[in-house]
């Protein structure tokens, strides 16, 4: 199979007379899990609604699974996993009778996958429990598994993690994981966490106002921060002044919540944390901050 999963190429979409998406140019290829990040409104939702087929593009082309004819494209739709905003479940039947439902939809008939994906979003113990009772983070597991029934190549989800506790979110990191490093699917991924996302994908893609403005691998954001050593302290002012007139370090930053950033390159950690115990320096906490995807995003659109 082709190498690229995914290509837009000029796609734009217009509503009316408000533009959602603006030429698009983006990439996925096999085995990325692509982070797709952007604000409310951004066109994020839009862009995954053209991939699925569920909305048509204004203008440009697109290729899916190596294809770029309509009929083509279509048919290659079978072999992709949706969970678009909230999934479609039918609220007075179970999770297996949900599952049996979409199985006949999709023309499955290894009834045996029913229950390979129940257990791997963990609710292979709910019973007859109706999907009216779920929780959100029971509902969003529940329109997982209907996206991995057909044993997909290609998954697009938007805010999958929308509703999971802690434990859960991390669950849902370990099924995505291995999803593609032992069954080879590749993935669309949205989510407002971003620190979730940061230790999830290994590419991004930042939107913003309907405009893709960045795609960056996960190795490039982490080359694209210096390190830094970040102090919190109840007396900014007197560490300020140690920093310029004990060690000659001007070159520093304050953080919004007031932590201030030295690279670290200026000097070796525990020199600076002797310096300050011997001047009764008060240190909240000390630590070394990497690149931070949220920091990064903020900075692209200039906020």
């Amino acid at each position: 199979m082709n190498n690229t999963i995914f290509e837009a190429e000029g796609l734009s979409k217009q509503f009316g007379g408000e533009m959602a998406l603006q030429n698009i140019n983006m990439l996925i290829e096999q085995g990325d899990i692509y982070g797709f990040i952007g604000e409310n409104g951004a066109g994020k939702t839009t862009l995954m609604k053209i991939i699925s087929g569920l909305v048509y593009p204004t203008k440009g082309t697109i290729k899916l699974l190596g294809k770029t004819e309509k009929r083509d494209i279509s048919e290659v739709r079978k072999q992709m996993g949706v969970l678009i905003e909230l999934p479609s479940l039918y609220p007075h039947m179970n999770a297996e009778e949900n599952l049996c439902f979409y199985c006949k939809i999709h023309g499955i008939k290894n009834t045996n996958r029913i229950k390979e994906v129940l257990n791997l979003v963990s609710l292979s113990d709910v019973g007859i429990k109706n999907a009216i009772d779920y929780s959100l983070g029971m509902r969003q597991r529940l329109g997982l598994a209907i996206a991995l029934l057909n044993e997909p190549i290609f998954l697009v989800l938007d805010e999958p993690i929308n509703g999971l506790d802690p434990t859960g979110i991390v669950e849902m990191r370990k099924v995505l994981t291995r999803l593609v490093e032992e069954e080879g699917v590749t993935i669309l991924i949205s989510s407002h966490i971003l620190s979730e996302l940061q230790l999830l994908a290994t590419k991004f893609g930042f939107i913003h106002k309907g405009q893709l403005i960045k795609e960056v691998s996960a190795e490039e954001l982490l080359q694209s921060a210096e390190t830094k050593i970040s102090i919190k302290t109840t007396d900014t002012a007197a560490a300020i002044k140690v920093l310029e007139n004990e060690l000659q370090i001007h070159t520093f930053t304050l953080s919004n919540s007031g932590e201030i950033l030295i690279p670290k390159e200026l000097i070796d950690l525990e020199k600076l944390m002797s310096i300050f115990i011997k001047k009764d320096i008060p240190i909240e906490g000390i630590n070394l901050s990497t690149a931070n995807l949220e920091h990064y995003y903020m900075d692209l659109i200039g906020e």
